[in-house]
């Protein structure tokens, strides 16, 4: 176990140094919500059916200059009542991810379909593999731009609309109190194409994830949770989300920071199956957002198991 868990460590130490590149979606705005929006492996690790739908705003002088959207299924399709017959017999998750931004003129959406197989090595460890196919459309809305020249041959000319097909992977190791996994999206990235003419091509870059965490348990209804996730930014350099998570059984509360100079808040409140939770994005430098950043989400999760 301990020997796996090095191996996928340095993988993806290999894998984040020797190619970084741009991320374009905030993954990171949703990774605490849904994380299989970074990576496939998670599908179905915990639950028999979960779903996830979030918005992320940011609030700036009355207005919202960004806006993003998320929505996440993901099932267990065993047979007899999706219940395995043994804690060492493989399962498989399916999932679907949906991501959409709103940003100035431009419009972009992302579907994900995922493909995970868990396979138990322990009755508390999993080993978990995943694929992704994903759809990538992006949009630019000529009509909500004012171009300084009126034969500018990226907004003006050709096909505003883009799509294109791409794919990822990713795999990890979890147990009853820890997980440790790597993924990477975009494995073959191309640029969005407009027209014929090279300067209307606007570039797509490889994205790397590698995260972790630990959970502390204190008592019966008290827990203590950090997280890592460390990641490649537009600046080509190395980022991070750091998290602190504090599960006080019927409220769940936390905080943290991201490398973009930015602290967040957020609080989940469970509700039976459901719950609701709220986030709040706070840049401490003004050159990183004009505002701040608010995300609300609601989600439903059916037979969530402690494995």
């Amino acid at each position: 176990m301990r020997r796996t868990g090095i191996i996928l460590f340095l993988l993806s130490l290999h894998l984040l140094f020797n190619k970084l590149r741009a991320q374009d979606f905030p993954y990171h705005y949703f990774n605490h919500i849904s994380p299989i929006i970074n990576n496939p492996s998670l599908a179905a690790l915990n639950s028999k059916i979960e779903v996830n739908s979030a918005s992320y705003s940011m609030w700036a002088g009355g207005f919202k200059p960004v806006n993003d959207y998320l929505v996440s299924f993901a099932i267990s399709p065993n047979p007899k009542d999706n219940l395995r017959r043994s804690y060492f017999q493989p399962y498989v998750g399916l999932g679907a991810v949906f991501l959409h931004e709103d940003i100035g003129p431009f419009n972009q959406n992302i579907l994900q379909l995922i493909y995970a197989y868990h396979i138990p090595v322990t009755r508390t460890n999993l080993l978990s593999f995943g694929v992704n196919v994903l759809v990538e459309n992006l949009e630019i809305n000529v009509n909500e731009l004012t171009a300084r020249q009126a034969d500018d041959p990226r907004l003006l000319s050709g096909n505003n609309n883009s799509i294109r097909f791409d794919g990822g992977f990713g795999a990890s190791l979890s147990g009853r109190d820890f997980r440790v996994s790597l993924s990477v999206l975009n494995l073959m990235p191309a640029d969005y194409k407009f027209n014929n003419n090279s300067v209307s091509d606007l570039a797509n870059y490889r994205k790397f994830f590698i995260s972790g965490n630990y959970r502390i348990v204190l008592n019966d209804k008290f827990t203590f949770q950090p997280n890592l996730v460390l990641r490649n930014t537009v600046e080509e350099k190395i980022g991070f989300d750091s998290m602190a998570d504090f599960n006080l059984y019927l409220l769940s509360v936390g905080m943290g920071y991201r490398t973009e100079s930015s602290i967040f808040v957020f609080a989940k409140i469970p509700f039976h199956n459901f719950f609701f939770s709220y986030t709040s994005e706070n840049p401490l430098k003004s050159n990183h957002m004009i505002g701040n950043g608010h995300i609300f989400s609601v989600g439903w999760v059916w037979k969530q198991t402690d494995r």
